[in-house]
């Protein structure tokens, strides 16, 4: 989409944009090996990403709705806002990133945390490992295991879960505002709870044919719908102010670490 671009990071440091080995999917027909090594670059095909997801989940406690709010800007900043129910009730998460630090807040707890954004060891993502051994090091981090991770960086998905399962191309549709979204069925994938490891459980997936994001994950049992997260939308390489990188406090909250 863009030619890779310098900039500084929060240390000063003059960085470089990656850029994609598959700058857009080759086919329509693509193989699926390909397909994933195409999803696994996908936040290398913007700039800046300005996302909202909207998960529903069946619990015992019924039906709940989590939002999650996404600012990024290469290279290293990050801010996921995720509000549990309506945002008039306060309960809400914040995670923010400069690339060096990490830094959270807890809106129900009043309490906040700073420390230093962890690193993956020398080596996992190099080329002569196989690509299912192989871990994929973010250009900028967002927050492990959560759906924005998930969304933005899927490779950990496609190694961990969809090659686990039988996996069907079902059309396509259009998601986040009429982006064009490839959708994939996942028959049994085998890396869930053993709650879900029964052969009627399924995945729907949802892939934008342009950036390989995702803007869809929906977990069935059969027929019944227990998840269903989408990316209602998605705005690519818009000005992102420093300012939307910074969490906003009151003299209660508790810093614990």
């Amino acid at each position: 989409m863009h030619d890779p671009a310098p900039d500084t990071n929060a240390s000063g440091a003059l960085t470089q944009y990656r850029a994609a080995r598959l700058p857009t999917l080759p086919e329509s027909a693509v193989a699926l090996d390909e397909l994933f090594s195409f999803m696994a670059e996908a936040e290398l095909r913007f700039e800046s990403l300005r996302m909202r997801i909207t998960d529903r989940q069946v619990t015992a406690h019924g039906e709940e709705t989590v939002t999650h709010d996404i600012w990024l800007r290469h290279t290293g900043f990050a801010k996921v806002v995720s509000t549990r129910g309506p945002a008039a009730d306060g309960d809400y998460d914040v995670w923010v990133t400069d690339g060096q630090t990490v830094s959270t807040f807890n809106a129900l707890g009043r309490t906040a945390t700073k420390r230093r954004i962890p690193h993956a060891p020398v080596g996992l993502d190099h080329p002569d490992l196989p690509r299912r051994s192989r871990i994929y090091s973010s250009q900028t981090a967002l927050p492990n295991e959560t759906l924005a991770d998930t969304f933005v960086h899927p490779n950990g998905l496609c190694r961990n879960v969809l090659t686990t399962g039988t996996i069907f191309r079902t059309g396509t549709a259009a998601l986040a505002g009429g982006r064009e979204t490839l959708l994939l069925r996942c028959n049994h994938p085998r890396s869930s709870q053993l709650l879900l490891d029964r052969p009627d459980h399924w995945l729907e997936v949802g892939v934008d044919t342009q950036t390989g994001m995702l803007l869809l994950f929906a977990e069935h049992v059969g027929d019944r719908i227990t998840r269903h997260a989408e990316a209602t939308n998605v705005r690519l390489d818009e000005t992102i102010p420093d300012s939307a990188f910074t969490i906003h406090t009151s003299s209660d909250t508790r810093t614990i670490y």
